[in-house]
């Protein structure tokens, strides 16, 4: 049944109408569903909301505060696991990275919304704290602590993300699978079961990967 949405009344002539900050965040949404933060302009904002692009300053500076209070908004959003004292720092990563998950499926512009102008957004460099608690407790070095939260960030980002594309192309892959020298049957059998494979399970068998990694760097 098709969402009934309110016809909105007619405004009289005269001062146009205020917008409010909200107003101006949501707008800025629905141009990052099609659009990368780079490409949205304070006049494409401006032409969404149907006012005129100087009533944004009122709010915004420039395009660079406006969407990083994008990002604070869409990362304000996130669930943050409660940390449970004496808890193993697997456990308390896994639900961190699970909670990551949730988020961005519920959330997909979270993932436009990591960096802006090429840095990562503070809003996002917040919810990894958990992560940064991780590290720390495998008394990394430094250099070490550095490049395992570049790519476990980068690991757990990239795997939802192309989960978010790759579980419907499963569901709509041929039921056939075709390699020279493998063995038709199982094949046959493996391409059958590819459309059921779910994200959720893809996922955590990613996530529970990364925790590998790092149980064999903190052996180190």
């Amino acid at each position: 049944m098709p969402v009934q949405r309110p016809v909105p009344t007619p405004r009289r002539r005269g001062r146009p109408a205020k917008i409010s900050r909200e107003k101006v965040i949501e707008a800025v949404l629905l141009l990052l569903e099609d659009a990368a933060p780079d490409e949205v302009s304070m006049a494409d904002v401006a032409a969404q909301l149907k006012v005129p692009v100087m009533s944004l300053y009122n709010h915004y500076p420039n395009t660079s505060e406006l969407l990083q209070s994008v990002a604070d908004h869409t990362f304000g959003l996130f669930d943050m696991p409660a940390l449970r004292r004496g808890a193993p720092w697997q456990d308390e990563l896994l639900a961190w990275l699970r909670a990551l998950a949730r988020h961005c499926q519920r959330y997909p512009v979270a993932l436009r919304m990591i960096s802006i102008e090429g840095r990562a957004t503070p809003a996002y460099q917040r919810i990894v704290t958990p992560l940064l608690y991780v590290l720390e407790s495998l008394q990394l070095n430094e250099q070490r602590a550095a490049l395992l939260l570049a790519w476990v960030t980068s690991q757990a980002m990239g795997l939802i993300y192309i989960e978010d594309f790759a579980e419907p192309a499963r569901r709509l892959a041929p039921s056939g699978l075709s390699g020279d020298g493998v063995d038709a049957g199982w094949l046959a059998g493996t391409g059958t079961a590819l459309p059921g494979i779910r994200r959720e399970d893809v996922l955590e068998l990613g996530f529970r990967s990364i925790i590998a990694v790092l149980e064999k760097e903190a052996e180190k």
